[in-house]
């Protein structure tokens, strides 16, 4: 049953998790696992919809955490009892926060030898089994969509410098943590693993474990795994490293929607407008933040089709405006619309300002069974602001 079709005649707007894709997606996870030897989390950063972490266990390794919460939901909802890894790194953690995490996660990274030399003797006192990693910034800018995104763009906060790798601050290290990528093709992975190979071999010799981090794109249409797969066994084998990928919107790309309607339509000047009951300041930030045009179904460009519409949210701000599509028909209100590609940065990253609703939050099973799992209500607003 197609996506139009199953999700007709839900309550909107809603984010729905598609089952049938995100495990379409975990299969080529599973192939890089077996075939490169490496350990797979999922980076709740991006999707956290902990509702579908049991349809994701069995094939990947754990979560990584960017703060306490997204730690305590893997550690809550994906790791108990099973034998599953929670790794957790923050630009900068507090004392209440290093408390916090030391029950709950088994690998801690610290994003500077200041921190690390700061927290790391409580915390191997309290729980000496976790694992210490350290965020190393390679200094090789690979990231082309954004700067906003780029690890290594000029005056990066993120990671310490290779010359901070003394043998003394080395010693005191389980693994190396190199998160470099955003939404990276193949090559991209390749380059970062050759980088490293030739700049900081001294280091990776004398470690045994290596994070390559995220933005390993392996879903996307037109990517070469095979490249990917055999640059991480050539590099495990130079330095006879253990590996950790931890991508996020890779996991989860192409596998949910954000279904909307249409509230009203009316003709500005020299365009036509449809106001849907979604935002993209509120429900899709990242396509003003990126920026971005999202994918609709069953839409075309803004000049493709015969009716052309502006769609906009229903906040104030006066550039909460999602995109120009254009349709077969003429849109018409209550029409529903579906957005593609919206499991990851959307749910994670909403809000509700204005006092716009937070969508639903669903699920599309494989059978065409649409499930809510969850809606908020005035209260969720309220108690976030007093």
């Amino acid at each position: 049953m197609r996506p139009e079709e199953a999700l007709a005649d839900i309550a909107t707007p809603a984010y729905v998790a598609d089952l049938k894709a995100i495990k379409r997606n975990l299969a080529l996870a599973q192939r890089i696992k077996s075939e490169a030897g490496v350990k797979i989390m999922l980076a709740t950063k991006a999707f956290s919809q902990f509702s579908v972490f049991p349809y994701m266990k069995d094939v990947l390794d754990g979560t990584t955490a960017s703060g306490l919460y997204e730690a305590q939901l893997g550690h809550e909802h994906f790791g108990p009892g099973e034998n599953k890894e929670i790794h957790t790194y923050s630009p900068a953690f507090d004392e209440r926060e290093i408390e916090e995490l030391i029950p709950i996660t088994t690998h801690l990274y610290f994003n500077s030898v200041s921190q690390m030399q700061r927290f790391l003797p409580r915390v191997k006192a309290l729980r000496p089994d976790i694992k210490i990693g350290l965020r190393v910034n390679p200094q090789i800018s690979l990231v082309k969509n954004s700067a906003l995104y780029d690890p290594s763009a000029p005056g990066s906060r993120f990671g310490a410098k290779k010359t901070d790798l003394t043998d003394e601050i080395i010693a005191q290290l389980d693994m190396l943590h190199f998160h470099n990528l955003c939404e990276n093709p193949a090559e991209d992975s390749e380059a970062l693993i050759n980088h490293l190979t030739e700049n900081f071999a001294p280091y990776l010799q004398k470690i045994g474990h290596v994070n390559l981090g995220g933005g390993h794109y392996f879903t996307k249409p037109g990517y070469h795994l095979e490249r990917l797969i055999n640059a991480i066994k050539a590099f495990k084998q130079r330095f006879d490293l253990e590996v950790t990928l931890e991508p996020g919107g890779a996991l989860v790309y192409d596998a949910g929607y954000l279904v909307t309607r249409v509230l009203d339509i009316f003709e500005g000047t020299g365009q036509t407008h449809a106001v849907l009951d979604t935002s993209a300041s509120t429900h899709m930030p990242d396509v003003l933040e990126v920026p971005y045009r999202p994918r609709l179904l069953n839409s075309g460009e803004a000049g493709e089709k015969a009716h052309r519409h502006t769609l906009g949210g229903r906040t104030c701000m006066t550039g909460d405006v999602i995109g120009e599509y254009s349709f077969d028909q003429p849109l018409k209100i209550g029409d529903v619309l579906i957005f593609t590609d919206m499991a990851q940065y959307a749910m994670v990253k909403n809000t509700t300002f204005n006092g716009v609703p937070l969508p639903d939050i669903g699920i599309l099973h494989e059978d065409g069974r649409y499930e809510l799992i969850k809606r908020f209500g005035f209260d969720d607003f309220a108690r976030r602001l007093s």
